[in-house]
């Protein structure tokens, strides 16, 4: 089975609705299915979808130049909407007038520094660690807390939102 067929079929089985089913057509480019994840990252967030194991053996070395990273070590600057999955482990840094979304998901790890006029809106959930860092009075940034996750927070200018759910 090919997997766009893999992954329509076990959204369906998990409430994918109509609409998206429509967008998961065979011969779909990775880059366009990591869009698709992105930005329906709460319901696959909600419902574990797809699964890690998944991620790890149809993904993994195929998906990071568009954004998903799944058990990668890395450090970059300024990418825009980021998903860690599993056990990433990941150095990020925003500058300058950056916008951007961070999703920490699983057990991984972030430590990200953020200054200048950027904006960033940060989740973290499951098992996820983040250590923040904002530089100056410039930046604006959200950090929405979910589940067992662990942020340190050192500046002045994020705001931190415990959730106290699993998922969105």
């Amino acid at each position: 089975m090919e997997l766009v067929d893999q992954l329509k079929n076990d959204g369906i089985a998990k409430g994918l609705c109509n609409e998206w089913q429509n967008k998961l057509k065979p011969g779909v480019s990775m880059e366009r299915l990591v869009k698709l994840f992105i930005r329906g990252i709460d319901f696959c967030v909600k419902n574990d979808f797809p699964t890690l194991d998944f991620m790890r053996n149809n993904f993994k070395g195929k998906c990071e130049p568009y954004g998903a990273y799944v058990d990668d070590v890395f450090a970059s600057e300024n990418i825009p909407d980021v998903v860690l999955n599993g056990e990433c482990d990941a150095k990020l840094t925003y500058s300058g007038y950056t916008v951007s979304r961070v999703v920490i998901r699983h057990s991984s790890k972030a430590n990200i520094t953020i200054y200048g006029h950027s904006c960033v809106t940060i989740d973290v959930f499951d098992n996820g660690k983040l250590d923040l860092v904002t530089v100056g009075t410039r930046c604006k940034v959200i950090v929405y807390q979910y589940g067992n996750s662990i942020v340190n927070y050192g500046g002045t200018c994020a705001k931190i939102i415990n959730k106290n759910k699993n998922s969105y």
